[in-house]
């Protein structure tokens, strides 16, 4: 018990949550370090057990704005062996944003922009063919909007505040368009079992994707003996799960999540693992699970 205790308490250390003034403006630093059964991204999988760090830094903008810039990764931690396919490449995210809460309603509107690198891939052979490449990086726009539903639905559904959210995003060198939908709450089981701190988020996302230039711009659509040129897709995904939140300290969060997936992608030709947005997985249901320490 008292080296798991110390675990935590390390990993807390290792984790950031800070507050700062700036010429600009209050400034607000967090980190987290977390831990996945599974990464599965818009319904498919795409790698297996994986370390997930992240790192966000925010700027209030006034009353009713918030700037943020933040990084995250994906590390396999367990990899297929002479198997080609994403889950053996890790990934890089860098992401930036504003969130603008509209003073007349409650809604917030969320602009920004995520590159997506993928420092492992590089040229591979598609149809047994040299001259092609993997997606080694992306760079998807999106604009978001979130209803508060605290002073509207709460007292209609009996304390239950649902806060549902649609995003679009549009990746430029995929031609990809996504709709997402979902719809969250928050339950505090403090009171209810007598654990100070022990909250539970259920969660549910629908979305639909699809990509007309699934290989990319870095894909040559002229080797011979490739009858699919630039393949495209779109498929529905799905995403039902909830998360157990418990507060260590004043900065320090254990989270533990369990999550239920799929899609309806029918496309399983080997040409689909090619192109690490799109994974390898189709028509399966996942069951992912979570661990979060975040500070």
């Amino acid at each position: 018990m008292n080296k798991s205790v110390l675990a935590l308490t390390l990993a807390c250390a290792l984790t950031v949550s800070a507050r700062a003034q700036s010429p600009l403006g209050d400034l607000s630093g967090s980190g987290q370090v977390a831990y996945e059964s599974q990464y599965v991204f818009r319904g498919k999988k795409l790698a297996n057990s994986s370390i997930q760090p992240k790192g966000e830094i925010g700027l209030q903008v006034g009353a009713d704005g918030n700037a943020y810039v933040g990084g995250w990764s994906n590390e396999p931690v367990s990899r297929r062996t002479n198997v080609g396919g994403p889950d053996q490449t890790n990934e890089i995210d860098i992401y930036g944003g504003f969130i603008y809460s509209v003073p007349t309603m409650p809604v917030k509107v969320d602009v920004g922009d995520i590159y997506y690198w993928y420092p492992e891939s590089g040229n591979t052979q598609i149809y047994g063919l040299p001259g092609s490449s993997r997606v080694t990086r992306t760079d998807e726009a999106y604009i978001g909007f979130t209803y508060d539903t605290s002073n509207t639905m709460k007292s209609v559904l009996q304390g239950v505040n649902l806060n549902p959210s649609v995003y679009y995003y549009h990746d430029l060198m995929l031609d990809s368009n996504v709709v997402e939908v979902s719809v969250t709450t928050l339950w505090d089981l403090s009171s209810a079992i007598g654990v100070t701190g022990l909250s539970l988020t259920p969660t549910v996302v629908g979305g639909w994707y699809e990509a007309n230039r699934s290989f990319g711009d870095q894909f040559n659509t002229n080797i011979i003996g490739n009858p699919h040129g630039n393949w495209r897709n779109g498929y529905l995904y799905w995403k039902a799960g909830f998360e157990l939140d418990y507060k260590i300290g004043d900065n320090c969060y254990l989270f533990g999540e369990a999550n239920y997936e799929g899609n309806n992608d029918g496309n399983i030709g080997g040409y689909a693992g090619t192109n690490p947005q799109l994974g390898v997985r189709a028509n399966v249901m996942l069951f992912r699970t979570v661990f979060k320490l975040r500070g």
